[in-house]
Order: structure tokens, then C-alpha cells, then sequence
């Protein structure tokens, strides 16, 4: 099937699955057959966590990632604190300084503003923490029983020295 100028990727299964989010060979095949032909550039051809990108004599790295964790308390943090830290490390492996962060929360209804709360909070320290500024942002709000209590999407802005680490993608052991 084709859809505009896309044609149908081959793949192992006809629907998603959850180890197509784990990061490990079905991740790896949805990307290579998937996102890769549709998107092709030699900005992705990298695929890193983030970009490297030059901007009027400036090298900035952008990164975004989502957070989808259960339970979104956990032992040494929340999900705000992990969406927050995520992003910063992201950044840091490009070779940047992290400088500015987008959040958007996508929140279930009937979630206790108490928690949503907890998770701001935890999002702030980490944040004070790493010197990076929140500066933009979105809130959408699903029905009840259609979410997780709460999912966090974040991108992350950071500028790269002139003199830093190479941004080369480094081979994946065992594949």
C-alpha cells in the first residue's frame, strides 16, 4: 500500500507492540524500515538521542523524548524529575550545554492535583539542578481511563563548544 509518496514498509508484525517502544530490535526495525525512508537526511542519519545542528555560526543540540513510566512514583524520583534529567543527558551527550527545555503534559482526568503537583515540583529541582530553563510549553488533558495518570513529551535546546565530543554514533554491541 502507498500512502502519498510512501510506500508500505515490510515489517515483522502488522500491528505495534510494546517492544516496539524498548529501544531494542523491534525499535531498531521500525526505525531502519520505517521512520529512516520516510525522513531521510543526513541530520538523522546519525541517529543520536539528539541533533547537532548549525545555526547562524552557532552549533545548538536539540533533543525530545517522552516519558510514559508506571507507577510515575518511584524510589529516587517521579516522572518529572526523569523527563527533566532525561532530557539534560540527551543534550549532554551531544556535547552541549543544556539551556532551555520545552514540557508538555498530557494528563488523565481525575488525576489528583496533589500528584500533578509532586511531579512539577520534582521537575523544577531537576531542572535548578542542571541550569536549564523551562521556556514553552503545552498541557492537554484525556479522558479518564485513557491514559496512565500522566505522559510527559520534552525537547531540549543546548549549545555545543566549539571544542567538544564527537556527536559520531557509536556502534550497538550485538547487532
Amino acid at each position: 500500500m502507498i500512502f502519498g509518496t510512501c510506500p508500505a514498509p515490510i515489517l515483522d508484525h502488522k500491528e505495534i507492540v510494546l517492544g516496539h517502544g524498548s529501544g531494542g530490535k523491534l525499535t531498531h526495525q521500525l526505525i531502519h524500515k520505517m521512520i529512516l525512508p520516510a525522513f531521510r537526511n543526513p541530520l538523522l542519519e546519525s541517529q543520536h538521542d539528539g541533533a547537532v545542528l548549525s545555526m547562524n555560526g552557532a552549533r545548538i543540540a536539540f533533543s525530545a523524548d517522552s516519558y510514559v513510566v508506571h507507577p510515575i512514583f518511584f524510589p529516587g524520583g517521579t516522572i518529572g524529575d526523569l523527563a527533566v534529567n532525561g532530557t539534560v543527558n540527551d543534550l549532554s551527550m551531544c556535547g552541549a550545554r543544556p539551556e532551555y527545555l520545552s514540557v508538555s503534559l498530557i494528563i488523565e482526568e481525575g488525576l489528583a492535583i496533589d500528584d500533578l503537583w509532586r511531579v512539577v515540583c520534582s521537575m523544577k529541582d531537576a531542572a535548578d539542578r542542571a541550569g536549564i530553563t523551562l521556556v514553552t510549553g503545552d498541557t492537554k488533558v484525556i479522558d479518564r481511563g485513557k491514559g496512565d495518570k500522566i505522559f510527559i513529551n520534552t525537547s531540549g535546546i543546548g549549545l555545543v563548544p566549539k571544542q567538544s565530543i564527537s556527536t559520531r554514533r557509536l556502534p550497538v554491541l550485538g547487532t
